[in-house]
C-alpha cells in the first residue's frame, strides 16, 4: 500500500540521512535497518500477522551478523500469550536482542503486547510539556515515556516528510 507510511516515519526517526539540510536529523544516524516485512500479499496491509516471526528473524540476523540486534515492534494489542512470551525471552536472552515495544496509543491502562512482555522496554508517548496526553496506552508494564505528539519525520509519499503522533513515533 504506496499511501502507508507508519515504517518510514518510525525508520527516519532512527537512521534518516543527517547533517544535509534536508528534512530531519536522526537519533542514529550512522546506523543499518533493516525491514522486516511480516504481512504478506494477499493479507490486510493494516495488520501484522508474523509479527513474532519478524522478531525471532531480526534477532537472529543481527546475532549473527554483528552479535546483537535492536529489534522495533511498533504493533500490538492486548491478550498474553506463553509462545510469544517464550519466544520474546529466547531473543532476548539467546540472540542478544534488545526488544522495544510502543506501548499502543488506546487511551487504556491495561497491557499491551508485546510491548508488556518481560524481556521488551515498553515505550509510551508524552504529551506537551512532559505530561500523559490522555490517548496512548499507559500500564505498570510501561518502561519509558518520550515525547510522541507532533513528531516530523520521513514518509513515502507526499513532500516526504510529515508530523505524526503516536506511541510508535515515541
Amino acid at each position: 500500500n504506496g499511501s502507508w507510511a507508519h515504517g518510514t516515519h518510525v525508520a527516519g526517526l532512527l537512521s534518516a540521512t543527517t547533517n544535509n539540510n534536508i528534512g530531519i536529523a536522526s537519533v542514529a544516524f550512522n546506523s543499518s535497518i533493516m525491514s522486516v516485512k511480516c504481512t504478506n500479499e494477499s493479507q490486510d496491509p493494516n495488520y501484522i500477522y508474523d509479527g513474532f516471526d519478524g522478531i525471532l528473524y531480526a534477532s537472529k540476523a543481527g546475532f549473527y551478523s554483528q552479535g546483537f540486534s535492536i529489534v522495533n515492534c511498533s504493533w500490538g494489542g492486548i491478550g498474553f500469550n506463553i509462545f510469544e512470551q517464550e519466544l520474546v525471552s529466547m531473543c532476548a536472552n539467546e540472540y542478544n536482542a534488545l526488544i522495544l515495544g510502543a506501548a499502543g496509543n488506546e487511551n487504556i491502562k491495561q497491557a499491551h503486547y508485546p510491548s508488556s512482555y518481560t524481556d521488551v522496554i515498553s515505550v509510551t508517548a508524552l504529551g506537551e510539556n512532559n505530561s500523559w496526553n490522555h490517548w496512548a496506552t499507559y500500564h505498570e508494564t510501561v518502561d519509558l515515556a518520550s515525547p510522541g505528539e507532533s513528531i516530523h519525520s520521513c514518509v513515502n509519499n507526499g513532500n516526504g516528510y510529515a508530523s505524526w503522533m503516536g506511541t510508535s513515533m515515541a
